[in-house]
């Protein structure tokens, strides 16, 4: 009767748990895999942490980008160059039509030199209405709570005030730092092109004062961009009107249905392109990176998850009587496989929620390991001149925690398979002859 009872039990019937864990827990001299199986385990802890870890900071930067770069700049952008001035602000006012666009307004972008101190550094100068830079929180919001944006000096007030929008201009963070200046202090701007007079060309050049410092958390944008009225800009740099007029939408990475409407709005023989355009390139370096990354460290699970093979291969030789114990008490062949196949699924299930906390813990605390590391170096392993952001992102996504997670099971009940299929195809005869 327990001979039928076990020949005819169920699929993962509570004996071949049963049996699966002895033997799992059983030590070297017992003919078990104790060792073999820690160190497998560690090997899909550790891989999957890795996968979970890199994935978060590929996301984490992504998204930061993302979302400072898109919350600084403009999203859609419509060439006026050439247009008259009625053209211009029906073009503006069809903008602010669409569904779904926020703002629009006029830009004149140019290139100048900036001079203090002693210092002089190349900057972008975006001209622009002081109403336009209000609706840019980004730019403009004071920094409150652990927002790590906005004005973080000086004053927006003044920004505009004067005849022809006045003198103040607003500068990121990283060329003020590089100027040694602040809200107050003076910066000569000096023009690509120069001014015709009776002794040739004279360049173009005038002082400034700094109204505030802002910074969107990225280095590069903080560094290389500057904020001067729309009239003044035009002024310093001899234009007669605005080089495009630009709009911010609400959902920016979803900018497909905004710019067919924007597109039939200004009609065809306006050139028109969105942030996409401008940034492709950059955008789809993060992706393909970051799919190289879950490739290398997946192949690095897989690596780990192979010990187990070795592991199996040995159980399975060790315990060749008692598989043809169990067969001749009426075990199937599947049960037999099952059993070995649980072994390998309970390692890799333990390795890979293991990981997944590990690597949870690493995500969650990842400033404070910086800040460890820098204070034990006494460098910073995250330099934001190099790497553009202030701080080291990472954001935990719940798709990649899971793909991680199950990619380390399935990795273990793969290396787990050819083990116990050569348990199942063991011949009780064979294996009991010598016994």
């Amino acid at each position: 009767m327990a001979d039928a009872k076990l020949g005819g039990a169920r699929p993962f019937a509570p004996f071949e748990f049963v049996i699966a864990m002895r033997y799992l827990r059983a030590r070297r001299k017992e003919g078990g895999i104790a060792l073999i199986a820690i160190i497998s385990f560690m090997g899909i802890m550790l891989g999957v942490a890795a996968l979970i870890i890199v994935l978060s900071i590929m996301n984490g930067f992504r998204y930061e980008l993302l979302s400072q770069l898109l919350g600084a700049q403009s999203h859609i952008y419509v060439d006026v160059r050439g247009l008259t001035e009625p053209e211009i602000d029906d073009i503006e006012q069809g903008l602010e039509r669409i569904p779904g666009v926020l703002n629009a307004g006029p830009r004149y972008e140019g290139q100048a030199l900036f001079t203090a101190n002693g210092q002089t550094v190349g900057a972008q100068v975006v001209g622009i209405e002081p109403g336009d830079l209000a609706d840019i929180p980004r730019i403009s919001a004071i920094p409150a709570g652990e927002e790590r944006y906005g004005l973080i000096d000086g004053t927006f007030e003044t920004f505009g005030d004067g005849n022809h929008g006045g003198d103040n201009i607003l500068i990121g963070r990283a060329l003020a730092a590089r100027l040694d200046v602040g809200p107050g202090d003076q910066i000569t701007v000096l023009a690509p092109t120069g001014s015709s007079g009776p002794f040739g060309t004279v360049p173009r050049r005038k002082a400034y004062t700094v109204g505030g410092i802002f910074t969107v958390g990225v280095h590069q944008f903080d560094q290389v961009v500057t904020f001067m009225p729309l009239e003044q800009s035009l002024l310093f740099f001899a234009q007669d009107g605005p080089l495009t007029i630009e709009a911010r939408v609400q959902d920016p990475v979803e900018i497909g249905a905004a710019m067919v409407e924007v597109r039939r709005a200004v009609g065809s023989g306006v050139a028109t392109y969105d942030w996409r355009d401008q940034s492709s390139a950059f955008y789809q370096a993060l992706q393909v990176e970051r799919f190289a990354m879950r490739l290398i460290l997946s192949v690095v699970i897989l690596i780990a998850a192979l010990n187990i093979i070795t592991g199996l291969i040995m159980l399975v030789k060790n315990k060749g009587r008692d598989i043809a114990i169990l067969r001749t008490m009426g075990a199937t062949r599947g049960s037999i496989m099952r059993i070995f196949l649980l072994i390998g699924m309970m390692i890799g299930a333990v390795g890979a929620l293991s990981g997944a906390v590990l690597g949870f813990a690493f995500v969650l605390n990842i400033e404070h390991l910086q800040n460890f590391i820098e204070l034990l170096t006494g460098v910073d392993p995250f330099n934001p001149e190099v790497y553009f952001l202030t701080r080291l992102p990472a954001r935990i996504d719940p798709g990649e925690v899971s793909f991680a997670i199950l990619f380390g099971l399935i990795s273990a009940l793969l290396a787990a398979f050819p083990p116990a299929w050569r348990a199942a195809r063991l011949d009780p005869v064979e294996a009991l002859r010598y016994e």
